[in-house]
């Protein structure tokens, strides 16, 4: 792992493999959660509430001054263990605002087992018919987890309601075509990240912290065509680099990102970035905003 993420600093073209190369972080680190350093990289295992696994890169190794200049500092990725409620939402938040000198860009993944729940309900449309489509019970578990926490955090339940009702008629669609393509199958999946960023943006803009939602791949990220495994090319750098940038320099928000998600180059769908694919969206803000520094959450 510790490789991979060298490369991913060093080169473009590096960063795409990631994710087919994606290790425990802690699984490197030595015993007793001591810092474990290779190459440049040094990589601290923590536990408890708020552990997380830090990656700093040295001075004068990074891509450019770009997050600096916009005012970043780092990257903060929290998976969707660290996300399974609103208690833990509640946490993350905490931990992102715990660092008033840090101006982070947050990267999330989906609530929980969301994406497993997506693609089971996915596979379960191809053969139900299109009748009992609304009635799958992973897309039951998905309403309720996600319309629960709304209604914890205190939030509009609006944020997410055009999306459920959406992800209802996809499915429906899945049923009447009795196939689950892998385009299909990644907007599909797309679900999860979209409504997990738009709860946690909105919750810290209710706590008085101003964020600001963008989906990957409406940011810059842009990826081969290969669903379910897209490599991200190089055009991506400057793309995410430009586009935080300005946003931040019009009204500065902390960016809140989803993982795992981008478009393709040649058909503009979503595509995903395989396994490991929000931890790729993490190293790559960091290297596109040229940030020393990627922190990746383990609550």
């Amino acid at each position: 792992m510790a490789t991979a993420l060298r490369l991913a600093r060093d080169s473009p073209a590096a960063v795409s493999k990631l994710g087919r190369e994606r290790a425990s972080l802690c699984a490197i680190a030595r015993p007793g959660g001591q810092c474990c350093a290779r190459r440049g990289l040094v990589l601290r295992c923590q536990s408890g509430a708020a552990a997380a696994a830090v990656t700093t890169i040295r001075k004068g190794e990074a891509a450019d001054g770009a997050g600096a200049a916009a005012g970043f500092t780092v990257v903060m990725k929290f998976g969707g263990s660290s996300l399974a409620s609103a208690a833990r939402m509640r946490e993350v938040a905490d931990l992102v605002l715990s660092f008033p000198e840090e101006t982070p860009v947050v990267v999330l993944s989906a609530m929980g087992k969301t994406t497993n729940n997506l693609l089971l309900a996915g596979e379960k449309a191809v053969s139900c018919g299109a009748p009992k489509a609304s009635e799958i019970d992973e897309l039951a578990v998905i309403k309720e987890l996600h319309l629960r926490t709304i209604d914890e955090l205190g939030l509009d339940s609006s944020i997410v309601s055009g999306f459920l009702d959406e992800l209802e008629q996809l499915l429906k669609g899945v049923a009447m075509m009795k196939e689950l393509t892998l385009r299909t199958r990644d907007y599909l999946v797309s679900f999860g990240e979209c409504m997990s960023t738009r709860i946690f943006s909105a919750y810290l803009n209710k706590l008085g912290k101003k964020a600001r939602q963008y989906d990957a791949f409406d940011l810059g990220f842009i990826t081969t065509d290969d669903f379910t495994n897209a490599d991200i090319l190089e055009a991506t750098y400057p793309a995410v680099a430009k586009r935080l940038h300005g946003d931040w320099i019009d009204d500065p928000a902390i960016p809140i990102v989803t993982g795992f998600l981008g478009k393709g180059w040649k058909s503009c769908a979503v595509t995903t970035l395989g396994r490991g694919g929000s931890d790729l969206t993490a190293t790559t803000i960091g290297k596109a905003l040229g940030l020393r520094e990627i922190q990746f959450g383990r609550m």
